[in-house]
């Protein structure tokens, strides 16, 4: 499977444009692009869309599976080779549990340090599917349609991802939950 990264690394270098070029175009920092190609993280869905215009290329183009053979690497993701998916201006850590953007459910192991209250950090989604999740660490204070709610360590549920949600973590210690959403809130 090709990972975001190689292809954009790639498709930049076909086109004869540099890593400061690319980052001036879509209007990040070159160390991101310099991350993204290493293949260190993932960016967001919004500076993927941007950097796939600007390379003029579809964003499905990012994920094309390259083989049928299927080995270790295609199925297992080592605890030291997450990807990890941040978003602009965020302290949050979306883990991705998994190797490929195109499952029908994606894992994500979710990282909320203290005291991120979404006035401050945008952590607010809305797309397609239902979304189930599980506290594994900490508090996490969900809001899903203006209905406020507080979950526990062990606390779990499910919700359709269609109506504007938000988490936060209102406390003083890390919040850790894991996601499994049945559409990709990446590629939404």
């Amino acid at each position: 499977m090709s990972v975001p990264g190689d292809v954009i690394r790639k498709i930049r270098r076909s086109k004869k444009m540099t890593m400061q070029e690319l980052s001036d175009s879509v209007g990040v920092s070159k160390s991101l692009i310099s991350q993204v190609e290493r293949g260190e993280v993932l960016p967001s869905l919004t500076t993927l869309e941007k950097i796939a215009a600007v390379l003029d290329m579809p964003i499905t183009d990012f994920f094309e599976v390259e083989s049928d053979e299927i080995n270790e690497e295609d199925i297992i993701v080592r605890r030291d080779h997450r990807k990890k998916i941040i978003m602009p201006g965020s302290p949050v850590v979306y883990n991705l549990l998994t190797k490929s953007l195109k499952n029908k459910i994606e894992f994500l192991l979710i990282e909320v340090p203290p005291n991120v209250y979404k006035e401050t950090v945008d952590t607010t989604f809305k797309h397609r599917g239902e979304e189930y999740f599980i506290v594994l660490e900490g508090q996490l204070h969900l809001t899903i349609d203006d209905k406020q709610f507080v979950l526990n360590e062990g606390d779990s549920g499910c919700f359709n991802s269609g109506i504007a949600h938000a988490f936060e973590n209102k406390t003083d210690k890390k919040t850790v939950f894991l996601v499994a959403v049945t559409e990709s809130f990446i590629g939404s």
